[in-house]
């Protein structure tokens, strides 16, 4: 963590809360950029994961790199998430960031940096864990499902706002 667990877990609890709050609104407007909705997806994933990992940065490059070297190794899994999602036809964003949590939980623990931790850390850390992976995740989830369930002719068409109350 680079600026230490008071800081560094509320900003990504704190934007994960965010996201969650205001996730359809976001992906209406990202999708109003006429791109196919998985181009869109992938381009919303890189600053997200950008970001999420120069917080939880390993100490071997932490603080002395832009772009993290595990960008393309998150992306790849980022890739097959999406192409999961849509050939699933997923329709809950919620539950497909959910499993992509636990899956980067197990990650981590058996391939990442909870690798030969104590069970007691892996029991402090594995929450936290698995909000950074729904950090990176459900936006543009968001973004990937609605683009998709909304597509027709090779356009993003956007669903009607609905009529003001009375």
């Amino acid at each position: 963590m680079v600026f230490g667990a008071l800081i560094d877990v509320p900003l990504i609890v704190g934007g994960f809360l965010l996201m969650f709050r205001f996730r359809k609104k976001l992906a209406l407007d990202i999708l109003r950029v006429k791109l196919p909705p998985l181009a869109l997806y992938m381009i919303l994933s890189v600053p997200l994961i950008i970001f999420e990992e120069q917080i939880d940065c390993m100490l071997a490059w932490c603080a002395k790199v832009a772009i993290p070297p595990t960008l393309p190794f998150i992306l790849v899994e980022m890739l097959v998430l999406g192409g999961l999602a849509l050939w699933r036809h997923a329709k809950n964003v919620l539950l497909v960031t959910l499993f992509f949590s636990i899956f980067g939980v197990f990650w981590e623990i058996f391939l990442g940096g909870l690798v030969g931790a104590p069970l007691i850390i892996i029991a402090l850390l594995a929450p936290y864990v698995g909000v950074s992976y729904a950090f990176i995740s459900m936006l543009p989830l968001e973004v990937l499902i609605k683009g998709e369930t909304t597509h027709s002719g090779g356009k993003t068409v956007l669903p009607a706002a609905p009529p003001p109350p009375l």
